[in-house]
């Protein structure tokens, strides 16, 4: 028993790693926020939490003797998922403690804080919220711990196309065809290199992970749907201070091949094809733009968070080509937690990811057995300057610089709307038609020479600049090799693009899915521009 507790605490777990490192104690302060600091803009993802319901099924031995310990319901957020948005916050209130005022939240929408609507999330919005707002700064007279609440908008059911489009939006149906195309190409391949370890797994769990041999609620399953559920039980384990091997019948080495696997699985099914990055970024890249692009709508916003899964600052990283690298943490995956920030000034925007603080497995372990709070191993995380293509990290990068990069990527795949073939009557909640994307003079060569974003012959082609455009800026457009569509767009894609399309919205208050009734509240009164919709 004490061997398999050793190996247990010794274990470093795959791909979204949970990696078993002292904490980090305060982020790096070297670096302060430049003067003429305007407004930050946040990208979190939810915390550690719960194996979702279905490990019941697919790992019932997991369920048995590991599930209880986390002390919250399936797919809940988590004693250590809690500590880590709420030191989140604690780092926003830190980093930003000379830029955002002083003492309890006030109502005058300076803060904004917008969370995709699955309750964790809303949870993890909340506990962040706590970590920039402790009990003890709120009304006096109401309780004598003084909390301060804070509100919290959230998503529309099924109208989301800025948050989680492909899940609870209009892309849905595209996302359900290319998860079911990826599974007939390339799960029973993946099985049969992989059969010894899912027969492992299987043994351990007291379930079969078998292609057609998977039933919940009376369907039938494809495995990748098991193999995550188990995947993610094994990493929340970790996280958490529990015991991944569960109890020792497997072998830390089995459970790190078995990650490695299914993470590689679940990428190719969720993030395969270019065009799945664009529709699970949706309309965000828009909205954040639009945020930060002087001059700014509503200047007394300051601190805007938004807050979801993984997925959707997976796909912003990826459209806007910025690097997912952290600290002991295997590349191109995200710790739970952690954020994309963006610091906005007059001359451009600096980027940051932040990651909670990795406690060793044997601490948390400690704390959860003898029920300390989990957030004294917590402090401020880790900060790293990152940057978006063509920008280097820690300086500034001219707005205009990452709508290249989005309409660049956005050329190759469609817009979500064309790529989900959105309706009109798919778009009941909208302020007229669903969104295409941003201005396009922002996207101009001279705008964009004048920003210092560097325009080349093949950039330069991926937005549809004329040839007439290219020689004021000295160059000679070449063909554009790269003119298949994974979604089959068709070929007057680049010139559809370089028009009017691409125009609508961001300056006078981008079109999209609105989160709400169209009768909504007065403009006089949103604060919040991706709510009411201007």
């Amino acid at each position: 028993r004490a061997a398999m507790q050793g190996a247990v605490a010794l274990l470093i777990c795959c791909s979204l790693a949970w990696c078993t490192t002292t904490s980090h104690g305060h982020s790096q302060d070297s670096e302060e926020p430049l003067p003429g600091l305007k407004r930050v803009i946040v990208l979190a993802r939810h915390g550690n939490r719960a194996p979702n319901p279905q490990i019941e099924v697919v790992c019932p031995t997991y369920a048995r003797e590991v599930y209880p310990k986390f002390g919250v319901s399936h797919a809940a957020l988590s004693r250590v998922g809690m500590a880590e948005n709420w030191e989140n916050g604690q780092f926003l209130r830190h980093r930003y403690r000379y830029f955002l005022p002083e003492g309890p939240y006030l109502y005058d929408g300076t803060y904004a804080f917008f969370s995709e609507r699955e309750e964790r999330n809303i949870v993890s919005t909340a506990a962040l919220a706590r970590g920039m707002f402790p009990m003890g700064t709120g009304l006096e007279g109401f309780a004598e711990e003084r909390p301060n609440l804070v509100p919290i908008a959230t998503t529309q059911d099924g109208a989301d196309v800025i948050m989680n489009c492909p899940r609870d939006g209009p892309c849905e149906g595209a996302l359900k065809r290319d998860k079911k195309l990826w599974v007939q190409e390339n799960e029973g391949r993946i099985y049969a290199q992989h059969k010894e370890l899912f027969a492992k797994v299987s043994a351990a769990c007291g379930a079969s992970l078998e292609p057609g041999k998977i039933l919940y609620k009376g369907k039938s399953k494809n495995l990748a749907w098991a193999a995550k559920a188990v995947m993610d039980a094994f990493l929340f384990a970790e996280n958490e201070g529990l015991d991944p091997t569960i109890g020792g019948r497997l072998s830390p080495a089995t459970v790190k091949e078995f990650c490695m696997v299914v993470e590689g699985m679940v990428s190719g099914m969720n993030y395969g094809k270019p065009h799945q990055i664009t529709y699970w970024a949706g309309d965000f890249i828009p909205t954040m733009l639009r945020l930060a692009r002087q001059p700014l709508p509503e200047p007394v916003n300051k601190l805007h968070v938004f807050l979801n899964h993984r997925e959707l600052l997976y796909a912003v990283s990826h459209m806007l080509g910025i690097p997912i690298e952290f600290p002991g943490v295997a590349k191109d995956s995200l710790p739970s937690g952690s954020s994309l920030l963006m610091e906005v000034y007059d001359e451009g925007v600096r980027l940051f990811f932040w990651s909670p603080s990795q406690p060793q497995w044997k601490q948390k372990a400690h704390y959860l057995k003898h029920q300390r709070p989990m957030l004294h191993l917590f402090k401020h995380g880790t900060l790293q300057p990152v940057a978006a293509a063509g920008c280097v990290p820690g300086k500034l990068c001219p707005v205009e610089a990452l709508a290249f990069a989005f309409v660049a990527f956005v050329r190759k795949t469609g817009t979500y709307v064309q790529i989900c073939n959105v309706s009109l009557e798919e778009t009941y909640f909208a302020r007229g038609e669903a969104s295409l994307g941003i201005l396009e003079h922002w996207v101009k060569p001279q705008v964009l020479a004048a920003r210092g974003v560097n325009v080349t012959p093949h950039s330069a082609a991926a937005i549809g600049l004329t040839s007439d455009d290219a020689a004021a800026l000295g160059f000679t457009l070449e063909e554009d090799a790269e003119s298949t569509h994974d979604v089959g767009a068709s070929d007057s894609l680049p010139a559809l693009l370089a028009c009017a399309s691409l125009s609508l919205s961001l300056a006078t208050g981008f079109v999209g899915f609105r989160l709400g009734k169209r009768a909504g509240r007065a403009d006089a009164e949103a604060f919040v521009p991706y709510v009411q919709l201007s």
